[in-house]
C-alpha cells in the first residue's frame, strides 16, 4: 500500500491593532451599557450579554490554526479554534487544481495562510486557496500538479 499521507498546521498571525481595537470596542460597548444602566436597570443585561458575545468571540476567533490534510489526492482544510473547536472549510481533489503559484502574496481568494507566507491554488471550478505550505507539501503536491509558478 503506498498511500501518501502528510498533516501540516500553520497558526493564523492576528495583527495586534485588530486585537486591541476588539478589545477597545468591547469595553466602550459595556461601559455604554453600564452607563444608561443608571437609568434603565435593564441594560445591565445588555452589558453583560455584549461583554458575553465579545469575549466567545475574541476567544474562539482571534486563536485560529488552519490544518491542511493530503491523503493521496485529496486535500482538506481545516480551522481549529482556541485548539478546542475544529471546522472543515475546504475539501478539493488536487487533480482539480491547474495551478500553484508561489509567493502570491497578493492573490485574492479564500485565505487560509498564516498571513505572511502564501501559495495560491488555483482549481478548475475558478476558486483560489491561499495556504501556506512547507516543502514537503509542495513536493508531495508536485506529483499531481506540474504546472507550479
Amino acid at each position: 500500500m503506498n498511500d501518501a499521507y502528510y498533516e501540516l498546521a500553520v497558526k493564523r498571525n492576528r495583527p495586534e491593532l485588530k486585537y486591541v481595537l476588539y478589545v477597545v470596542a468591547d469595553l466602550l460597548a459595556c461601559l455604554a451599557f453600564l452607563i444608561a444602566g443608571f437609568t434603565k436597570p435593564l441594560y445591565w443585561i445588555g452589558s453583560a450579554i455584549t461583554l458575553l458575545f465579545f469575549y466567545v468571540y475574541l476567544r474562539l476567533r482571534l486563536y485560529e490554526e488552519y490544518e491542511y490534510i493530503l491523503v493521496n489526492d485529496e486535500l482538506t482544510i481545516d480551522a481549529i479554534f482556541h485548539k478546542e473547536a475544529r471546522k472543515a472549510l475546504a475539501r478539493c481533489n488536487v487533480k482539480d487544481v491547474q495551478s500553484i503559484k508561489l509567493n502570491a502574496n497578493n492573490e485574492k481568494g479564500r485565505d487560509y495562510s498564516d498571513g505572511s507566507h502564501k501559495v495560491a491554488l488555483y482549481l478548475n471550478k475558478g476558486e483560489v486557496f491561499l495556504l501556506s505550505l512547507d516543502e514537503k507539501m509542495l513536493t508531495m503536491l508536485k506529483r499531481y500538479i506540474r504546472n507550479i509558478e
